[in-house]
């Protein structure tokens, strides 16, 4: 399953998906990947923007059946970095965020 998959069609209306996302590990680890990418085992939610909305749209993967579900929609856009805000020298799940 690749992130593009996770996009849910808006009002029946047909927008271009950004071409990048947002993904999350549980411990708050955050990277940019392709929407063409495979979904990474480690990320546990995904930020995902469709092209001329200003709306993130936010994926969580449940803890218990493993399926992706859209459990957040707000205004903004999406901050495309990677980082590990919170443990910045624990070593990374994401190999885009390997030095």
């Amino acid at each position: 399953m690749k992130y593009r998959d996770l996009f849910t069609p808006l009002h029946e209306e047909a927008r271009e998906p950004k071409q990048q996302c947002l993904i999350w590990s549980e411990n708050h680890e955050h990277a940019v990947a392709s929407i063409d990418d495979e979904i990474h085992p480690q990320a546990k939610r995904v930020w995902l923007e469709f092209e001329g909305l200003n709306i993130i749209y936010a994926y969580e993967k449940h803890w218990k059946t493993g399926n992706w579900e859209l459990v957040e929609q707000k205004k903004g856009n999406i901050p495309l970095v990677n980082n590990n805000p919170f443990k910045p020298d624990s070593e990374s799940v994401f190999p885009v965020n390997k030095h």
